[in-house]
């Protein structure tokens, strides 16, 4: 992978970039990262838009990627690696898609409890099952890390000496029609966008955890968001990478026709290197191929494991993690479309994955990936599609045969949090033999309803109407 930096000569560029790197030196924000952030926007000044086109990949062949269930002979080599590892939850997002302007992680998703609740259940009881003390880590963004800090309260990593918690970054936000530092008196903070997930890596050696840990002892990390309730420590996965001596390991798992948009796993035609594509990264033109699930069949989790002292070394070597720019368009004020345009600077974690020399994939099974992304997936985990098991995870019912209902909620309802959680006050309708849900219109549900089928619910009035307590509900059901 090649990452152009700037160069003293090109004094065009380094006078462009000047404002951004004073605002960056206001904020106190570390050379390191401005230099980063430096080697993109020079990307960008050289008309580079982060693609990746199909004639650069190659698709990953089926015998490439091991199925989980093969690696069970690593079960105890992972129990001995225990004591050196470390689990990283990324837990930047704010669930904007939803309306949220806080952490995604503190919105009620299976029987009361939030995220946070059950990651802080599922550390104390992989703690007692392993008997280890696995120290639980948290990469907040500045949007997130005090409203995560207070509910975490009480949680800590005992006697490790491990932090529970650092920051990750923050990157200026471009004005697209003219490459200039964005400008928002009337709210500053608008002026900032978080760098991704991607920026795990820098800000793991900014914030002095990367040395830390590795003084301490710890060798490995388990890394993965906080909204996938799926994504737990491992002993087989472990012992995969410690016996492998692998540098990089990414859980993928089986692409569906529900997965079109997710990053998906390739090769580099050049260097034979695993990469990440993401959907940002697709060029105009080709999401024929990027969303063709039989080409490309494996997508990315975002649970990743790395070995922390070749991670070092990599960093090191590279003077900072080389990953592929994702430049994501938007407006300066997300919730005002008419605020002017301006281009985010991102990274993905799992992009790192070219950087490492022999890094590898595995097929997880879809027990470890229980994602919410929309007040639709909400949906899903908080019905009875999803239990939640003795190690604390959140996994598909094994009642569940048949692949999980497909759910279509209107928007104009349901998309933030709020008006989802007024329309559902008591928990979501048993789904558990529902193929199709679909809700058009105004549509408060009751207590202990059940949906069968395909179930397609239609309010025709033009105010909220109820479904009643203990409703059973098949085929179209039309309110009036």
């Amino acid at each position: 992978m090649k990452i152009t930096c700037l160069t003293a000569q090109d004094a065009s560029v380094h006078s462009m970039f000047r404002p951004f790197a004073l605002k960056m030196e206001e904020r106190r924000i570390p050379s390191i990262v401005i230099n980063v952030f430096k080697c993109y926007y020079t990307q960008i000044m050289q008309g580079s838009q982060g693609k990746t086109g199909e004639d650069e990949i190659l698709p990953v062949a089926e015998g490439e990627v091991p199925p989980y269930e093969s690696l069970e002979p690593y079960i105890e080599a992972g129990r001995a690696a225990l004591k050196h590892t470390v689990v990283i939850k990324l837990n930047g997002g704010l669930g904007t898609s939803m309306g949220l302007e806080r952490a995604k992680s503190l919105i009620p998703v299976k029987d009361g409890h939030t995220f946070l609740d059950i990651i802080v259940r599922q550390a104390k009881v992989l703690r007692k099952k392993y008997k280890s003390p696995l120290p639980l880590v948290f990469m907040n963004s500045f949007k997130t890390h005090r409203d995560t800090m207070l509910k975490v309260e009480g949680l800590d990593n005992a006697d490790t000496g491990i932090p529970l918690a650092f920051v990750q970054h923050m990157y200026p936000k471009i004005m697209e029609a003219d490459l200039s530092p964005a400008d928002w008196p009337q709210n500053p903070e608008l002026e900032w966008n978080p760098p991704g997930h991607g920026d795990v890596y820098t800000a793991l050696v900014t914030s002095g955890l990367l040395s830390k840990l590795l003084r301490h002892g710890y060798r490995y990390a388990f890394l993965s968001n906080s909204d996938n309730l799926g994504a737990v420590m491992d002993s087989r996965l472990l012992g995969y990478v410690a016996k492998e001596r692998l540098p990089f390991l990414m859980e993928v798992a089986r692409r569906t026709p529900q997965d079109r948009k997710g990053g998906h796993l390739a090769r580099l035609k050049d260097t034979k290197r695993l990469t990440l594509r993401e959907q940002a990264q697709c060029p105009d033109g080709e999401m024929e191929y990027f969303a063709d699930i039989d080409k490309h069949r494996y997508f990315n989790t975002n649970s990743l494991w790395v070995d922390l002292e070749v991670l070092e070394r990599v960093f090191v070597e590279n003077l900072m993690m080389p990953l592929d720019l994702i430049l994501n368009p938007k407006t300066l004020d997300p919730r005002d479309p008419e605020s002017p345009p301006v281009l985010q600077v991102e990274t993905a974690m799992g992009s790192a994955i070219s950087a490492f020399e022999n890094a590898r994939a595995v097929l997880v099974p879809r027990t470890r990936f229980a994602p919410v992304k929309t007040t639709q997936d909400l949906l899903l985990v908080m019905s009875d599609c999803f239990v939640r098991t003795r190690l604390e995870t959140i996994e598909q019912n094994p009642e569940r045969t048949t692949p999980l209902p497909s759910v279509a909620l209107d928007q104009k309802y349901y998309k933030k949090i709020d008006m989802f959680q007024e329309r559902f006050p008591r928990g979501a309708p048993s789904l558990l033999g529902c193929e199709r849900l679909e809700v058009h219109g105004d549509v408060r549900f009751g207590r202990g309803v059940k949906c069968l089928g395909s179930v397609r619910v239609i309010n025709r009035a033009r105010k909220q109407l109820k479904v009643p307590d203990n409703a059973r509900l098949e085929g179209e059901v039309i309110l009036e």
